[in-house]
């Protein structure tokens, strides 16, 4: 459960840092330095797996890696970045607002909806996630996303956010697609 905790908490972090990034720099320079993050933690991971294991990663990644991840060193960081990437590109031509609160959703919504799961989690839905999880990470996604929308707002955008960890793809990459798509429409 501590390396959860720590590696849901470096979740949220990272969430933020792009959450800031996307809304001080304009969406024309914010794309640029998410590939620019995504590059260099590729080539960190690259470099850690293939050639020279990195102490600082080694000892950051030994605190938050699951097990199967070992072969992909950073993997779930890089899906991450990879989803807000795609979903920067893809909301691209709409109000900056739907892409921060789409990056707001997949932050918050999944990283306490981990954290709630594991540590109170009883009611088992569909493969390793309990009502409970769902409930909280929509909870906490609905009440992050209050400060950029309105209440029936961030609501709805934070029901379907958290459902959309159901659908069997990569939550980083479904959660901020759906959430920006019900963005748009009530926005």
């Amino acid at each position: 459960m501590q390396t959860e905790i720590k590696r849901q908490f470096l979740h949220i972090l990272i969430g933020i840092l792009y959450i800031v990034i996307l809304f001080f720099l304009p969406i024309e320079h914010s794309i640029p330095a998410l590939i620019a993050i995504f590059a260099i933690g590729s080539f960190l991971s690259y470099t850690h797996a293939h050639l020279t294991p990195l102490p600082f990663l080694k000892d950051i990644l030994s605190r938050v890696e699951r097990d199967k991840e070992i072969h992909i060193p950073g993997r779930a960081a890089l899906s991450f970045t990879l989803g807000v990437l795609l979903a920067s590109i893809v909301f691209f031509p709409f109000d900056k607002m739907v892409l921060i609160g789409a990056v707001t959703a997949v932050t918050f919504g999944d990283g306490f909806s981990t954290l709630i799961g594991k540590a109170a989690g009883k009611h088992r839905t569909i493969g390793n996630r309990t009502m409970e999880g769902t409930i909280g990470g929509t909870v906490a996604a609905a009440l992050t996303l209050m400060v950029f929308f309105p209440l029936e707002v961030a609501l709805g955008a934070a029901i379907f956010a958290m459902l959309a960890e159901y659908i069997p793809i990569n939550d980083s990459y479904t959660i901020p697609l759906i959430a920006g798509i019900v963005l748009a429409i009530l926005i």
